[in-house]
């Protein structure tokens, strides 16, 4: 856990992937995250592999660095709580659908009157303003309607789905930006704001970076999508025992790779005239590596010779090869440590490297309402204000 966001309370109403994981990078970054749940708990405490009920691989992953407190935000008292701790907050963020939010009375209408500078961000699924604004959304929908399935499939032969939430993933990230620059203006303003984050705009504005290609020039100049990334032959190539991915882009990479391999022909033909052709043949020349060269020598070769020629190349690694590699052992990304109530855990570290920010231990991930009565008193609540409340079973009282 690193200083960065120091005495910044965030109130989290999240639950699955989107909202957490960017709010775990708060954490990360120092901030106080209140992660508030309902009193059955977020539902991906219980999707994916766990030792028992409640936390999830999959759910501790996203979950670091944060308080959790169970509240019943359907009664009346929940309610009232949970107003009064945004009254003292920085940020709240949810990935709420906008009706579900608005029937528990916490749209940014109702908020910005209990807290003018509170920094919302509403992490949804679709933008308000257009038809599709309450449609149902989750990974496996956005990939398919961004487009991504789609460009996936021309390469794969049928549409297909990336074997990781790419699309929650893709929206924490730009939901952590949109917090930051959120924070930073109220700090030089004391303002607050509403900040919008929808998983299939920011999802199609990631995959038509690359593939809006012609389109960008108005009228058109060539079709959508950018050829180079779109070859069915950009994969790794079969060596003579494996697989390798190599860096050959430029023109002078090419020039250099084909001159080693004795594909004079290649460097004398149209393809290889100019940079201009190249790029324009790219595709051409996915195909010729792959088939013709590439199986012709094995990996280690091929490491060879491209270091010789200064091209950049990798291995294909599996997931267990991740765990061993000697790379990631020496910046132990991968860190064990002793969970409190689930024993001995493994998790996967902030992907940062910081210097002159004063550092602390991570949080580990919480049980359901572990931190209840201590949140609340943090936010100047009366002890008898929250024994009442968990007599009455607005407030789930934590697991011993």
């Amino acid at each position: 856990m690193f200083g960065f966001l120091d005495n910044v309370r965030i109130i989290e109403i999240g639950h699955i992937l989107l909202a957490p994981y960017a709010t775990q990078f708060m954490g990360d970054f120092g901030a106080d995250v209140i992660k508030v749940e309902s009193l059955d708990g977020d539902l991906y405490r219980n999707l994916g592999l766990g030792r028992e009920s409640g936390m999830t691989a999959q759910w501790m992953a996203v979950n670091r660095n944060k308080r959790s407190i169970a509240l019943d935000l359907k009664s009346p008292e929940g309610h009232a709580a949970l107003l009064d701790m945004i009254r003292q907050a920085d940020v709240v963020v949810h990935n709420m659908r906008v009706p579900a939010i608005e029937r528990l009375g916490l749209g940014y209408d109702a908020l910005c009157k209990v807290n003018p500078e509170i920094v919302y961000c509403a992490a949804i699924g679709f933008g308000q303003d257009g038809p599709y604004a309450d449609h149902p959304a989750f990974d496996d929908l956005i990939q398919a309607q961004s487009g991504l399935a789609d460009i996936n499939g021309k390469v794969a032969g049928r549409p297909a789905l990336a074997p990781v939430v790419i699309a929650d993933m893709i929206g924490a990230l730009t939901l952590g930006q949109a917090m930051l620059a959120g924070l930073h203006r109220k700090a030089q303003t004391g303002k607050g704001c509403y900040i919008e984050n929808p998983m299939f705009e920011t999802m199609v504005a990631a995959v038509m970076n690359q593939h809006l290609n012609g389109h960008a020039y108005r009228p058109e100049i060539d079709d959508l999508g950018y050829k180079r990334v779109m070859s069915p032959y950009r994969h790794p190539s079969r060596t003579s025992d494996g697989y390798i991915v190599h860096g050959v882009y430029k023109y002078d990479q090419w020039q250099k790779f084909l001159a080693a391999v004795g594909r004079q022909d290649i460097l004398d033909g149209p393809l290889m005239k100019d940079s201009a052709s190249m790029f324009a043949g790219i595709a051409d020349l996915y195909e010729v590596a792959s088939k013709e060269i590439l199986p012709n020598r094995t990996t280690e070769q091929w490491y060879a010779l491209f270091e010789e020629l200064g091209i950049p190349s990798a291995p294909v690694n599996t997931l267990e090869d991740l765990e061993n590699d000697p790379h990631l052992q020496a910046v132990g990304l991968f860190e064990d440590y002793e969970h409190p109530t689930r024993g001995p855990m493994r998790q996967v570290r902030a992907p940062f490297t910081v210097k002159g920010v004063k550092q602390a231990p991570d949080r580990y991930p919480p049980e359901l309402g572990e931190h209840g009565g201590e949140v609340l008193r943090s936010f100047g609540f009366t002890q008898e204000r929250i024994t009442a409340m968990q007599r009455a079973g607005i407030l789930a009282e934590p697991k011993s």
